[in-house]
């Protein structure tokens, strides 16, 4: 495996290309995800001593050490080692992660949670560095900001975009009317007889009315009829 320079690192020439292309998306803007003020970063690493990954303890030279800002921009993310300079930030190294796929750029070592390999891109070159933090906490939040870019916003994306896509493949109904097809509006209530209540003189006429007043005077029906006691 051969190595570039340790000073090759800060050099522009390794960065220009990157930072050409994060700064042609102009349509997106860059916003600050995680920021640590202190991390190591180490170069040259040897390769991984078994299948299963680095070992932090096999890293002898520590060559910088500065701030790790994460940032997001659009689907993808980027690593930014940066070190302040007459009072401004200058990069040294950047770490670029297209569609926040960190598996592919970033790897924990095996004998340690605190350090981390990152992969420097540029054009079809690239270089392990070694990058470690003091505090396992700022490790932690470190990795979870990875994780949480590529599940919050990328995977969810991508679920909305194919669900999105799979109903424009869905056939659309067609609910016009035929010729001779008609349409049937039921409307409770109406298309029934209304029921009537009896007046009084269909309640007299059945023998359940009001009876008639009884005759002037008071006399009684036999003293009307002139029938003798």
């Amino acid at each position: 495996q051969s190595h570039w320079r340790c000073d090759s690192l800060s050099s522009p020439r390794l960065l220009s290309r990157d930072a050409t292309a994060m700064e042609g998306m102009d349509e997106e803007l860059e916003y600050t995800l995680l920021n640590k003020k202190d991390v190591m970063v180490f170069h040259p690493i040897p390769p991984a001593s078994s299948s299963s990954g680095h070992k932090a303890d096999d890293w002898t030279s520590c060559i910088w050490r500065g701030r790790a800002r994460v940032v997001g921009k659009g689907s993808d993310l980027g690593i930014k080692l940066l070190q302040m300079k007459d009072g401004s930030e200058n990069l040294f190294a950047q770490c670029k992660i297209p569609n926040g796929e960190h598996d592919k750029y970033v790897e924990r070592t095996v004998d340690s949670s605190r350090y981390f390999v990152l992969k420097i891109t540029n054009g079809n070159r690239h270089e392990y560095i070694g990058m470690g933090f003091e505090d396992r906490n700022d490790a932690f939040d470190f990795n979870c900001t990875l994780s949480d870019f590529k599940s919050t916003w990328v995977d969810k994306e991508q679920e909305c975009e194919d669900m999105a896509n799979a109903a424009a493949k869905v056939p659309a109904k067609d609910l016009s009317l035929k010729e001779g097809q008609k349409i049937t509006i039921n409307i409770a209530g109406l298309g029934k007889k209304r029921e009537q209540k009896p007046s009084d003189a269909s309640a007299g006429a059945g023998g359940f009315g009001i009876l008639a007043p009884p005759p002037p005077g008071g006399g009684s029906r036999r003293q009307q009829v002139g029938v003798a006691p």
